[in-house]
């Protein structure tokens, strides 16, 4: 393995003892510069000593800063800007030093890119620079992500590097992530046996197992027992407990714990107070959140955009928005951003309860505020309007200037014409759709079809239908069409849906057609002949008429029940099936009698009929008496088919 490679090529170096304190590359030493030339005076040495070592501490910290954004290719352009003014040489710049490889290589392995990681640490040992114990450090964190936890303990013994509290509060905080406690423990136990003295970094790993595991009391030991051995647990640790006391309601305990901060050395952050309100806001609880937001202002903590977030939501699920408003009116008093994000959440609720008014009056506010609006809050302002009767002035916005409407926009319009019998207006927004490219997706052609089904233009509707088919959409919006269709008793349009060149049924469509005319009750011995109707015109499609001739016998004779009766019990083989294609095997799941309140009498299943039954030569209006001729079992007035795989 590539991982195993680079780590065995980890030379042994006099590292810092394994007590030190520190976990990073901050603070540590930087390997010296190149000799300088022989006729520089000792001033002019120290000079550009100084101008180096500047160089490659401003170079680390902005490579450090990037990767705390997240912004890895950045982070991957700094290193190579780094290198392109070292290879200029003179005083272009220093090389990469061990610092800035490690910086890259935790960067692009925070971001998954592990592949890129080891062919920096392939790099900084083909030029020459020594890793250190921080370099192992991202190598073992690599492995344990990745669970191989055998590799990541054999690099630390095959390295050379001796390993530092950093390495295993690494390997402690991998184990941890797959679950393994009874294993980080072990590996705390060798710490400990080497003198290697453990961080706060080190238990709070171990903290967050068992909290995650619902395991409190443990977690709390153990912090009372961090604090016996001198290494107290920061605001790190309380946040994982306080996270952990919130999912178990038990908000009593975490006041508790908040109170015991001023004696234990620690103080609440922004994101405990977040976390807190997270959890009270879960739970409903949108008036205590909103007093432990005075709370942390009372500490000079500021809230965030994230704080915001929780707080603006909390009120709108519990319908209070006029709390909600009067939060976003806050927002330059608590020194916090109120974006465009948290106006469309306040937004959107007001639209739930038909608002409109208040919506445009937020518009305005946001607009005042130098917020511009997004297509989002165009979207919510034109399905308020719609809901409000306003269906002019929605129209109108979509020709605003700034506004860009796309397919959630005219879907909104159309749902609300259709909904309001405004047919002509809904066409006229279809071709204006179409002008301006945005092309309809399956909600579109979706609503076009219910809306016209629902006016009893179904030509219309499986035009549009046939049309979907053309654009390279999923035959979800045949449900929807079929439904309608079959309901409506509209047999023929179904025939013309199947007989349509750019439709090309499967096992699915089989399926689905056989279930929704027995759910609409087609399949009652006189209505039978409908669905037969509908398979024949499949079948044909399919190119399955060479089926089984007693099998396709039965469907010709109006007796779809015999036929798959026939089917189950003599299909010996795949050819005996009247439809689906290969592989599918239909069956009678239940037949069963409808009764009201009786007790079932009559066979599930009948017996196979002969395969020497005469052919149905009758003419189709005397087809229902050949039904009352064959074999039949009392009181079976319905079939429920389903197709097995």
């Amino acid at each position: 393995m590539a991982s195993s490679a680079s780590a065995a090529a980890l030379l042994p170096l006099p590292l810092p003892s394994c007590s030190s304190s520190e976990d990073s590359d901050d603070g540590k030493h930087l390997p010296s510069p190149p000799a300088l030339e022989a006729n520089t005076s000792p001033a002019q040495q120290q000079k550009q000593k100084q101008k180096r070592r500047r160089q490659e501490r401003d170079y680390n910290v902005a490579m450090k800063a990037l990767a705390l954004d997240g912004d890895v290719d950045e982070v991957v352009a700094v290193f190579a800007e780094l290198k392109r003014t070292a290879g200029e040489g003179g005083d272009g710049g220093p090389p990469p030093n061990v610092l800035c490889y490690n910086t890259l290589a935790n960067a692009l392995a925070e971001a998954g890119r592990e592949g890129e990681a080891l062919k920096a640490f392939d790099e900084m040992l083909a030029s020459g620079v020594a890793p250190n114990a921080s370099s192992q450090n991202i190598l073992i964190k690599m492995h344990a992500r990745r669970l191989e936890f055998d590799l990541a303990w054999e690099l630390i013994h095959k390295s050379g590097v001796e390993p530092d509290v950093g390495t295993y509060s690494t390997l402690i905080a991998g184990l941890c992530r797959a679950g393994k406690v009874v294993e980080a423990w072990g590996v705390l136990d060798w710490m400990l046996e080497k003198n290697c003295r453990p961080m706060v970094q080190t238990y709070t790993p171990i903290v967050q197992a068992y909290c995650r595991d619902g395991r409190i009391v443990e977690a709390k030991l153990l912090m009372a027992e961090m604090e016996r051995l001198g290494c107290l647990p920061n605001v790190v640790t309380y946040n994982v407990l306080i996270r952990a006391l919130c999912d178990g309601d038990r908000f009593d305990e975490v006041e508790q714990v908040l109170m015991e901060s001023s004696t234990k050395d620690w103080k609440p952050s922004t994101v405990t107070y977040n976390i807190y309100m997270n959890g009270l806001c879960k739970k409903g609880k949108a008036k205590e959140a909103l007093k432990l937001l005075d709370v942390m202002l009372g500490e000079g903590l500021e809230p965030t955009a994230y704080t915001s977030s929780i707080l603006l939501n909390c009120l709108c699920h519990s319908s209070r928005l006029l709390d909600a408003i009067y939060l976003l009116g806050r927002s330059t008093e608590l020194k916090w951003y109120a974006g465009v994000v948290a106006y469309n959440t306040v937004m959107s609720s007001l639209c739930e309860m038909g608002k409109w008014r208040g919506i445009m009056k937020l518009l305005t506010d946001m607009i005042k505020k130098g917020i511009e609006p997004n297509t989002r809050t165009f979207n919510i302002l034109v399905r308020s309007l719609c809901v409000g009767g306003k269906f002019s002035l929605a129209k109108s916005l979509i020709h605003s200037q700034g506004f860009a409407a796309n397919v959630v926009t005219y879907n909104t319009l159309l749902h609300w014409f259709y909904y309001r019998g405004k047919l002509t207006e809904a066409n006229r927004l279809i071709s204006v759709m179409l002008e301006n490219n945005v092309a309809p997706d399956e909600v579109t052609y979706t609503i076009i079809i219910v809306g016209l089904c629902r006016e009893g233009k179904f030509d219309a509707a499986t035009a549009y239908f046939l049309k979907s088919l053309t654009s390279g959409l999923s035959m979800d919006v045949l449900t929807v069409l079929l439904n309608r269709l079959v309901y409506a008793d509209k047999i023929w349009e179904i025939n013309r849906i199947f007989d349509g060149k750019d439709f090309v049924p499967d096992y699915h469509v089989f399926d689905l057609t056989i279930r929704t005319f027995c759910r609409a009750g087609y399949c009652h011995y006189r209505t039978f002949y409908k669905l037969n109707l509908i398979l024949d015109t499949m079948l044909k499609r399919k190119g399955l008429t060479a089926a089984s001739p007693l099998v396709h016998r039965y469907c010709h004779c109006c007796l779809l029940p015999i036929a798959s009766a026939t089917a189950f019990y003599l299909a010996p083989s795949l050819p005996l099936l009247p439809f689906g294609v290969f592989r599918s095997f239909a069956k009678v799941y239940n037949i069963e009698a409808k009764a009201r309140n009786k007790p079932e009498t009559h066979p599930p299943l009948p017996k196979a009929y002969s395969p020497t039954l005469p052919p149905c030569s009758l003419p189709q209006k005397h087809r229902f008496n050949v039904l009352h001729a064959q074999p039949t079992w009392t009181g079976a007035t319905d079939v429920v088919f389903f197709a097995l795989l």
